[in-house]
């Protein structure tokens, strides 16, 4: 049975808001060295997402492979080429891909339960060394001339041009397809991985033609110096998501259910939305997007901090909904079952109010497969959706003595601020 998720902004006053779990469900075996027990792992995963009062799902289904079912004949599956993923061993993938497909079975356990499930695809992760061959796709191994490409003219193979019109048709395809096997929404994970366009030719020539300069020249601190580039950068990918619109509208009416489009996007300041190609007032304003969903990720040092308030007004400007993140940076360690002392519950109530103060309409968890599966975690996520209550908390707790840039709450590919950042300078030529 399909379950509607509603993307439209909750009341102020609403003193509860949902959570929203992002979960990869292989990652917790992978990333703690536990054996996976098969195809019940899906249904396990679900379960302890309930149990802990989470009730909206954005399912993984994929970055560069999918981890589905497809019938698209240019789609790789995970770990069907190879099992090495990060030089691990991921066969336990494989055998649960032979018996189910995860996310068939995901949406049809959700539906018993009640439980709204989005369709989270990863918009330009594709890896491409050979540690990582089981998740990276044919498609982007072999069409190497797609690979984005530094200020230098360096290849960058984990990345592909949205420039390049076959790169642009392999995202719609595959949306499509998880849109036709059922999913309440699609949420576009363009925090997988910023800035999602950088120097390829395809986007540099016709740069150089319109404006005369070349973008791989500029050499400047100032935003103001890079604007015509960014903003050009940004409308290639604004161009992408008016095909996608279109595209899932006329399925919508196909099928006749709605499918929202909400993509996952940094909070950060605007210009750096629109430097990492991420135009989402424009994406509001043309009503190409439902809602956005924010991840904490601080990661230019000219400008590290994040924007809350700022995103709130912008979608709730065109009436859409504005979704609030909590990364899993120093929740969880890989390996590692207790809490050692990297964990205290007070800065994630504090994260919280802060966001619930800008106004979001709800609160997406990410890597929530093993936050759910951690108990020192339960008492402070179990409550996170009670607003009045994590105020309370963070008021009420004592804050812990940690240095002013510890990154809990943070995306996990979050760097420290001021040593491991990127500047601005950098920030279109980034290789996070």
């Amino acid at each position: 049975m399909k379950t509607e998720f509603n993307p439209v902004p909750v009341a102020p006053q609403t003193p509860h808001r949902p959570v929203l779990g992002i979960p990869e469900w292989m990652c917790y075996y992978a990333n703690y060295d536990q054996p996976c027990p098969g195809p019940e792992a899906i249904e396990q995963c679900i379960n302890l997402h309930q149990q802990w009062g989470i009730n909206h799902l954005a399912w993984n289904c994929g970055r560069s492979v999918v981890d589905y079912w497809s019938d698209l004949p240019h789609v790789t599956m995970q770990c069907v080429d190879s099992h090495l993923v990060g030089g691990q061993d991921w066969s336990f993938v494989t055998r649960v891909m032979e018996q189910i497909c995860p996310l068939r079975q995901a949406i049809s356990l959700c539906g018993d339960r009640g439980m709204p499930i989005l369709g989270r695809l990863g918009m330009n992760r594709h890896y491409g060394s050979a540690d990582y061959a089981g998740v990276t796709s044919r498609f982007a191994y072999d069409n190497p001339h797609l690979h984005e490409k530094t200020k230098l003219g360096n290849p960058v193979p984990h990345r592909l041009c949205y420039a390049a019109e076959e790169v642009q048709q392999e995202r719609i395809d595959i949306l499509l397809e998880i849109q036709r096997i059922g999913v309440d929404g699609l949420v576009l994970d363009y925090c997988r991985q910023i800035p999602i366009l950088m120097y390829h030719p395809t986007l540099v020539e016709p740069f150089m033609v319109k404006h005369g300069t070349d973008p791989r020249q500029i050499q400047s601190h100032n935003p103001d110096d890079f604007r015509a580039w960014f903003q050009y950068r940004a409308d290639v990918l604004t161009k992408f998501m008016q095909r996608l619109r279109i595209a899932v509208q006329e399925q919508e009416r196909r099928l006749g259910s709605p499918c929202p489009i909400i993509p996952r996007v940094p909070d950060n300041a605007p210009w750096l939305m629109i430097a990492y190609g991420l135009d989402i007032e424009r994406w509001c304003a043309e009503d190409l997007i439902d809602g956005l969903m924010l991840s904490p990720f601080p990661i230019c040092r000219d400008d590290p901090e994040h924007y809350h308030a700022y995103h709130v007004k912008v979608a709730h400007r065109h009436n859409k909904m504005c979704i609030g993140g909590v990364g899993s940076k120093k929740l969880i360690e890989n390996r590692v079952q207790q809490n050692t002392g990297f964990f205290h519950p007070q800065p994630v109530y504090d994260w919280m109010d802060k966001q619930y103060q800008a106004n979001v309409d709800a609160i997406s968890l990410y890597q929530s497969e093993t936050i759910v599966r951690m108990d020192y975690l339960r008492k402070t996520i179990t409550a996170i959706g009670d607003r009045q209550l994590v105020a309370q908390r963070a008021i009420g707790l004592p804050a812990p003595d940690y240095p002013a840039n510890y990154p809990i709450c943070m995306d996990w590919h979050t760097h420290l601020p001021g040593l491991h950042s990127i500047d601005m300078a950098q920030v279109g030529d980034a290789a996070l």
